[in-house]
């Protein structure tokens, strides 16, 4: 594992939350990420001022916002909430293939090497390319692909197709009772996303921000700066949970302290940027550099894991 505890600070765990369904109606209106230990910046979201708080404050021994208890969780979606895709994604995208006559089938590697491309369309036309496809007709048939793919993906949502992952359940229903608020950033598309979510953790996400909100996907910080915005924190009071590399770097971005619980597809990759990294929500830290309890990922660890973060940061 590569987010290892700082030396001298044992504690790393969990959080709380609570709320409904909604988004945030900006979008956000122009600048990169900063991700620290660049120091604090600020994004301009349409007309508002986001700040991402740096660790260059703590080193100068200053103050920083991050001193306060913890306020929100924010989830990543696939993989994060669900296996889903493998099993899910993966054969939606084979159907749609197969529907409009292209020759093409993804298996489990393959498609899991293509993850590194956020973006169902933007995936599709990244391999026909590579398969010598011209450009823009690429293009345009990944755009039909992808539609065709995400309406029948949406059929499997609705059809309860895919479960929980271990311990989620457990650790959402604790955020809940503590009073600790929920969202979602995920550049997955609204009309996917919203069943998948409500189907997986029921109805107690605050602010969800999707694919439809963003000009930017993951690794940029743009899905996390406006579900910050959404819930009215800035980074110091939130948590994100994340399973790749890519969503790590977009919450790096944005500022947060991340808690990664890796799958089949992303337990290989560079988690250097988190704060703790769990093959699962049911399981302890997958080669022991995180020090405490080992146990489940709990409400309680998150707490602290938050506290010990920003100490350190």
């Amino acid at each position: 594992m590569s987010g290892e505890t700082p030396v001298g600070q044992p504690e790393w765990p969990p959080a709380r939350g609570m709320g409904r369904f909604g988004t945030a109606r900006t979008l956000l209106a122009g600048g990169g990420a900063c991700a620290p230990p660049d120091g604090p910046c600020v994004h301009d979201v349409r007309g508002k001022r986001v700040l991402v708080q740096g660790s260059d404050d703590a080193a100068a021994g200053t103050p920083t916002v991050g001193s306060g208890r913890l306020q929100a969780v924010i989830f990543d979606v696939d993989g994060t909430l669900a296996d889903t895709e493998r099993d899910g994604h993966r054969p939606a995208f084979n159907e749609a293939f197969d529907r409009h006559g292209i020759d093409l089938d993804w298996d489990v590697e393959h498609y899991g090497s293509l993850l590194r491309i956020t973006g169902g369309h933007r995936r599709v036309a990244a391999d026909l390319k590579d398969r010598g496809w011209d450009p823009d007709e690429a293009d345009r048939v990944a755009l039909e692909i992808h539609k065709t793919k995400t309406a029948l993906f949406v059929e499997r949502v609705n059809a309860g197709a895919f479960d929980p992952r271990p311990g989620l359940t457990e650790f959402v229903d604790g955020l809940v009772e503590a009073g600790i608020r929920i969202a979602v950033a995920t550049t997955g598309r609204r009309d996917w996303a919203v069943p998948l979510v409500r189907h997986l953790i029921g109805d107690v996400v605050e602010v969800m921000i999707t694919g439809d909100e963003v000009t930017r996907l993951k690794p940029d910080p743009e899905a996390y700066l406006l579900a910050l915005q959404g819930l009215g924190l800035d980074a110091s009071s939130a948590v994100a949970l994340e399973d790749s590399a890519v969503g790590t770097a977009a919450a790096a971005g944005a500022g947060l302290a991340t808690i990664v619980v890796t799958n089949g597809y992303t337990v290989g990759q560079d988690f250097s940027a988190a704060a703790m990294v769990l093959p699962g929500y049911d399981e302890g830290s997958a080669d022991g550099t995180v020090q405490g309890d080992l146990g489940p990922l709990t409400a309680q660890r998150a707490i602290d894991l938050h506290a010990a973060w920003w100490r350190y940061h």
